[in-house]
């Protein structure tokens, strides 16, 4: 437990510098100590609940959290969440592994475009002005998708902010250190509706969910801190490294 309290204690360190809560590795890892899937995917939500708390904390105390638009999007992503943790034990485990790397594929390849908006807009868009930045989110789109996003996310027991944050930056033009920031205020709304969802489906194993999350929480009270330390062009260049070593990591595990 104390090996991988500490591989848990990293991954947090560097996820949280993107406003993530590093679901998509924590999973593979929990099945690699041979730990089930869906017991692995209960403490993975547990621990991104726990993580999107600080991150938020931290966060809101730098004045890069746009709380107008990640409230109203909360409810998408948290009634999804709820759903997809709640009927996941009926998904086929590798249903759930497939689905998740190809969305994260799919993530990165937009992300790392040299044009990341594409200034769609369908029906009205939600004006923003927020941290010295100006950007409108087309909330007929992104409405929607964040509840998919949450409903997947939920079902594989992650936050989808792999998903979420290239959906702001590319559909909604918002700054990518605004948009990490914004989505730490989902991944625990997500989080914890997701676990839920989750505990009601396939219950809970409390003391190996909290002896994790105590290593994650303060893995993500550091690197949350040190997000502003590090520049946006290398915070984009880490995110996409993420999410892809990630997806791969997963397509691995559904032929292991």
């Amino acid at each position: 437990m104390i090996l991988l309290g500490i591989i848990l204690f990293f991954i947090t360190v560097v996820l949280s510098m993107l406003g993530k809560g590093g679901g998509e590795f924590f999973v593979p890892i929990f099945l690699a100590y041979g730990i089930p899937y869906h017991q692995a995917a209960s403490a993975s939500l547990f621990i991104l609940m726990i993580s999107g708390f600080v991150m938020t904390l931290v966060y809101h105390r730098k004045t890069l959290i746009d709380w107008y638009t990640g409230l109203i999007l909360i409810a998408s992503v948290a009634s999804g969440s709820f759903l997809g943790g709640f009927v996941s034990a009926k998904v086929s485990v590798t249903v759930l592994k497939v689905t998740f790397s190809i969305l994260l594929f799919v993530s990165a390849f937009l992300i790392s475009r040299k044009k990341e908006s594409l200034n769609i807009k369908i029906g009205p868009g939600l004006k923003r002005k927020c941290c010295n930045h100006e950007y409108e989110i087309p909330l007929l789109i992104i409405i929607p998708s964040v509840f998919l996003i949450g409903f997947v996310a939920g079902m594989v027991g992650i936050s989808g902010g792999g998903l979420i944050v290239p959906l702001l930056i590319i559909l909604g033009n918002m700054p990518i250190r605004l948009a990490f920031a914004t989505n730490s205020l989902m991944v625990l709304f997500s989080a914890t509706t997701g676990f839920i969802g989750k505990g009601l489906s396939v219950g809970i194993d409390w003391k190996f969910n909290i002896t994790v999350a105590i290593f994650a929480s303060i893995g993500s009270l550091i690197g949350s801190s040190l997000s502003t330390k590090v520049k946006t062009e290398n915070l984009k260049k880490i995110f996409v490294y993420v999410i892809l070593i990630a997806a791969i990591w997963m397509m691995v595990k559904v032929f292991i």
